[in-house]
């Protein structure tokens, strides 16, 4: 975390002492030993279920306020802190030593992917630190963490899903999932991103939202998909994954070839531009410029898999969009055509197409180069 050094507060009241030819007042500044540092109020066991999830309440995070001298408005910021995921910021710009989060948007921040990362399921402890900020950019102080507690349920938003578990993630219970095709069909489908090292063997996990039990494991039984069975061999890619529980079918496809906007350079494949894997940010990244027409996102140049959005809404995109892809075989079925995207302004964007594990989708965020 980045400190101001207190000194400077120090010299830079000095400095304006000896420019003050007015003989104005100059705010004084506090000994750094003077100053009052944040305090995190202690809270209970925060419960995120399914009726809190789908209710209108909120939680709240409080402390004492910080002093450090001067009668300037301070600015705060909430961080947690996961073994795995490092510091995540709940949220920053607070001027007031309280702040209220929905549910639902708590939940994002604890289980995604590119937050805490928690799992659901079970309860896991972190600790949650406050910072208060003078001027801008710089963290002054820094409260003491306090330890809270975070019950997290297994949220379902109304479409059933199978966890793909394996080297790959660690076997993270409920961090990649694949979406049931038709509700209670058990035909599931859909984009994992397996990038790793080394050998890669994963299971299917079937869970009920009704208790916190880790439900069935599926593997390989001789071909097919049986409860108990063996973990089947992965690609250590991007792949696309199909599997029946009904039928006991499944199939793993490596999809170790380009990541393309089709349609932005015509409908031939190597003519669009490509999304490059960035590692770091475990995401496909790159800049296009657009002036009109349709694209979507297309990968292996492969039309067997192209992705769009599932609502109609989603079809236009502008500077800031943020919209959730499928494939084809399932935006085409919602839409009822291809599911080609068009931006509503010309100019150049950065693509991004990430997953969330909040909700276990993908997602292409659009945003424009300034």
């Amino acid at each position: 975390m980045k400190r101001i050094k207190y000194c400077l507060l120090l010299a830079a009241a000095g400095l304006l002492a000896a420019c003050d030819p007015n003989g104005l007042e100059i705010v004084k500044t506090s000994a750094e030993n003077q100053f009052v540092a944040p305090k995190m109020n202690t809270m209970g066991t925060v419960q995120v279920s399914q009726q809190n999830y789908d209710g209108t309440g909120e939680v709240t995070f409080s402390w004492e306020k910080a002093n450090l001298g001067m009668p300037t408005e301070l600015s705060y910021a909430i961080y947690m802190t996961s073994p795995s995921n490092g510091d995540m910021c709940l949220v920053s710009g607070v001027t007031k030593n309280s702040y209220s989060i929905d549910y639902k948007t708590l939940f994002a921040k604890l289980v995604g992917e590119s937050n805490l990362g928690l799992p659901k399921g079970k309860s896991s402890t972190v600790p949650c630190y406050v910072t208060a900020t003078m001027g801008d950019g710089y963290y002054v102080v820094e409260s003491e963490p306090v330890q809270v507690t975070f019950d997290i349920a297994r949220i379902s938003t109304g479409i059933n899903m199978l966890y793909v578990s394996g080297d790959f993630n660690g076997n993270h219970p409920d961090r990649n999932g694949i979406e049931e095709t038709e509700s209670g069909g058990k035909a599931y489908q859909g984009l994992v991103n397996m990038k790793s090292s080394g050998a890669n063997k994963v299971k299917f996990l079937e869970y009920t939202y009704s208790g916190k039990n880790e439900g069935d494991a599926w593997g390989d039984d001789g071909g097919s998909l049986k409860v108990g069975g063996a973990a089947i061999e992965a690609p250590s890619e991007l792949a696309y994954v199909r599997a029946d529980l009904n039928a006991g079918t499944y199939s793993i496809s490596k999809l170790d070839g380009p990541v393309r906007l089709c349609g932005l350079g015509g409908w031939s494949f190597r003519s669009n531009p490509e999304l490059v894997y960035n590692a770091e940010e475990k995401a496909w990244i790159g800049e296009a410029d657009y002036s009109s027409g349709n694209f979507r996102v297309s990968i292996n140049d492969s039309w067997s898999f192209t992705f769009g959005p599932k609502r109609a809404a989603d079809l236009t995109v502008r500077d800031g969009s943020d919209i959730k892809i499928y494939h084809n075989d399932v935006s085409k079925k919602a839409l009822g055509g291809d599911a080609n995207f068009k931006v509503n302004k010309a100019g150049r964007y950065r693509f991004k197409m990430y997953y969330e594990s909040a909700d276990c989708t993908w997602h292409i965020a659009v945003s424009a180069v300034k």
